[in-house]
């Protein structure tokens, strides 16, 4: 990636190599990530089981959604930018590579805090979270994030991207690492203990409607489980994701004595461990829901021809 004139090292060219690598990588990158999150984003759309659309799935539509713009505009950028950067050729501005990096980046972030909240609230308080949470609140929600995003990530503009980056790390990264972490925390403890209570009901219910009613409790407690474990995946990868990346970040704003080699590496590898975590969330948190796996099999190619063929 090119360097702001604030580094010192924004006249070396990078190693014609790195640049290769960076626009190979995104090209698969872009391979990666478009299919995964269209097919999540075409389930829940579509929802022909008439139980996708809730304010959770919404919020992983509006996930979905950011990742997959990653995949049709961020990676062929990268593509095009890399490619160009290693012909010494200026095709496209490095300020438009940086614009979609931190808006997109920002979006992700701020929709993965609105799920964790989402299911914090549907833990800590399930009757006021069926009247309080709706899917139309849940659709503002997430249009605040993205009006939010593009707001902040112009500040860019204007104060280059070495210093947008640290502000970047410690604000929208760091903050909400300890947020997430905090009521991640909060979920589980609440989870375990509803599971134990229903348990304990269970043993000493004897009505044979008191019975039913534990049962369909405990199967609602092991959903809402199923869901929080689900979400810790997505959480636990994008913290493997972006935790490098800030520790690169410090490193390109501090590090006095990394030589421009150094710092090329630097850019361009925190930039792609990014870009990383929006080919992967598809596939970790379609594949564990059985809802969305029923859908998707559903309005599947394969599905439909065998349908006909019946």
């Amino acid at each position: 990636m090119a360097f702001s004139d604030q580094n010192l090292c924004a006249a070396v060219r990078p190693p014609t190599g790195l640049s290769y690598f960076t626009a190979s990588f995104s090209a698969f990158l872009c391979l990666l990530t478009i299919p995964g999150n269209f097919l999540v984003c075409l389930a829940i759309i579509k929802d022909p089981f008439r139980n996708l659309k809730t304010p959770f799935n919404y919020f992983l539509l509006s996930l979905a959604g950011t990742d997959l713009l990653v995949g049709l505009v961020m990676d062929p950028v990268s593509v095009v930018y890399h490619i160009s950067e290693a012909l010494q050729l200026t095709i496209v501005s490095i300020k438009i590579l940086h614009i979609f990096y931190f808006i997109l980046s920002t979006a992700s972030i701020l929709t993965l805090a609105a799920l964790t909240a989402d299911r914090y609230f549907a833990v800590a308080s399930p009757v006021k979270y069926k009247t309080m949470v709706t899917s139309k609140r849940a659709i503002n929600t997430s249009v605040t994030i993205w009006i939010a995003s593009l707001a902040f990530s112009f500040i860019y503009l204007k104060i280059g991207f070495i210093f947008y980056s640290l502000i970047f790390a410690n604000t929208a990264v760091i903050s909400t690492f300890a947020v997430l972490i905090f009521v991640h925390i909060g979920i589980i403890r609440r989870l375990r203990a509803r599971s134990k209570y229903w348990r304990n009901r269970r043993l000493i219910e004897d009505s044979e409607y008191g019975k039913q009613k534990n049962q369909n409790n405990i199967i609602t407690s092991k959903k809402e489980s199923k869901a929080a474990k689900t979400l810790m995946i997505v959480l636990l990868v994008f913290f493997a994701s972006f935790t490098p990346a800030c520790v690169m970040i410090y490193l390109l704003n501090f590090c006095s004595s990394c030589s421009c080699l150094s710092i090329h590496w630097l850019r361009d590898l925190q930039f792609l461990i990014v870009l990383c975590n929006s080919g992967v969330n598809p596939y970790l948190y379609a594949w564990r829901i059985p809802q969305f796996k029923k859908s998707l099999f559903k309005i599947s190619p394969t599905a439909t021809e065998q349908k006909e063929s019946v």
